[in-house]
């Protein structure tokens, strides 16, 4: 009997013949390395038990897929040297010291799957998305488990609060492009996985918002696309290019958060906007949104 073929949905562009090609080059750097593992193919995952640390293997397979496979297993090497730094002595030694990391804390938005492995530090957002607390490391990022904060004897929100001042002082956003005539949103982004926490206090980047805010995408850690909201037939063709532009960027990568779209509001909650997978969209809006949009005359 044959061995069924397993789509890897963490990495859909592979046959499963190139996705095999790339989990024997993870086994053996993680095996000669680290020792003894467990590899979940199905989700894209892979244990290495010594450390107690489990690492998903999505963004790692959107770099590699732009290389030569010939250079995969010294990307990957590379890769998985920076998990070093999570090994449970050190991250203890560092995480008990509260004062210590505190300047090196930060909040970066993820989705669901980031923290599947942890009880992490971190606050819900609309549309399977949160607001996570982490470690800046050297070459990574450490999500924080709530056992540490519950050692440092301080409340989320102060935590939380403290993060998100770190990196919205420490990590810039950039303005890379902004709206042409054949492109009517913008782009930020930034060299660090955190800028993309600046989208929970967005205000300083967007001056030229009305009331009613813009849709706001999150496709990967360093992107953020705005669209601002405005009533006629330029917004809606300016934030379905944007909505195309997300999900292309969220499924090729590196380090894809989100294809889904919010809306942001000065001073106020983030809430859905759309949801976008491979079977298309689905409007979201809250009633009061979708009203005045519906409004919105054709062009001609």
């Amino acid at each position: 009997m044959s061995t069924p073929t397993i789509f890897h949905k963490w990495a859909p562009w592979w046959t499963p013949k190139q996705a095999r090609c790339f989990l024997n080059d993870v086994e053996g750097v993680i095996k000669a390395r680290y020792g003894k593992y467990r590899i979940d193919e199905l989700q894209g995952t892979v244990t290495i038990c010594d450390n107690d640390c489990v690492l998903g293997l999505s963004n790692l397979a959107q770099t590699c897929r732009r290389l030569d496979p010939n250079e995969w297993r010294l990307t990957i090497y590379s890769h998985m040297a920076r998990l070093d730094e999570f090994s449970p002595d050190l991250l203890t030694e560092r995480l008990n010291n509260y004062e210590q990391i505190r300047p090196d804390l930060r909040v970066r938005i993820v989705s669901t799957q980031h923290l599947d492995h942890i009880d992490a530090v971190c606050t819900p957002l609309p549309l399977g998305l949160f607001a996570s607390l982490s470690l800046k490391l050297n070459d990574a990022c450490c999500p924080i488990d709530r056992s540490y904060m519950k050692r440092w004897r301080v409340s989320k929100s102060e935590v939380m609060a403290i993060g998100l001042t770190n990196t919205l002082m420490e990590e810039p956003l950039m303005l890379q492009e902004k709206p042409s005539s054949d492109k009517g949103f913008y782009i930020f982004g930034g060299d660090s996985l955190f800028v993309s926490g600046h989208i929970l206090d967005f205000a300083r980047n967007t001056a030229e918002s009305s009331s009613w805010g813009a849709v706001i995408a999150v496709p990967a850690a360093h992107t953020i696309m705005v669209c601002p909201i405005s009533f006629n037939s330029t917004f809606i063709d300016a934030s379905a290019s944007m909505l195309a532009a997300s999900h292309l960027c969220y499924l090729t990568g590196p380090n894809s958060v989100s294809p889904n779209a919010l809306w942001w509001r000065p001073n106020q909650q983030l809430e859905p906007f759309a949801r976008i997978d491979i079977q298309g969209f689905e409007l979201l809006a809250p009633m009061a949104l979708r009203k005045h949009l519906r409004q919105i005359p054709e062009a001609d």
